[in-house]
């Protein structure tokens, strides 16, 4: 399972933690490999991190930008965008 980090950057309307975290769960299919949603909402946007199951690290990172990308053509995310996708070294196996 692989750690990935994804910071968006505000929409137009405001969100808590526990909505964004449900539009993201919510979007995700088995073959997905989403394990775990955790979601930092802040004045600026937002913090994200999906724990995914994949055989790579770059699957991992495809996997969770794919999951994120399709929540956010949800009405209640509009105008929320991917700011940064992190896929370095912070992005880690755990097991």
């Amino acid at each position: 399972m692989y750690m990935i980090n994804v910071r968006l950057a505000r929409g137009v309307r405001p969100l808590d933690d526990r909505e964004l975290r449900r539009s993201v769960r919510a979007v995700a299919g088995e073959r997905d490999g989403l394990q775990h949603v955790y979601a930092e909402v802040g004045a600026e946007g937002a913090e994200l991190v999906l724990f995914v199951t994949a055989t790579s690290q770059a699957a991992a990172h495809a996997a969770a930008r794919r999951v994120v990308s399709r929540s956010l053509r949800g009405e209640s995310l509009r105008g929320w965008a991917i700011h940064e996708a992190v896929c370095d070294e912070r992005d880690e196996r755990v097991d």
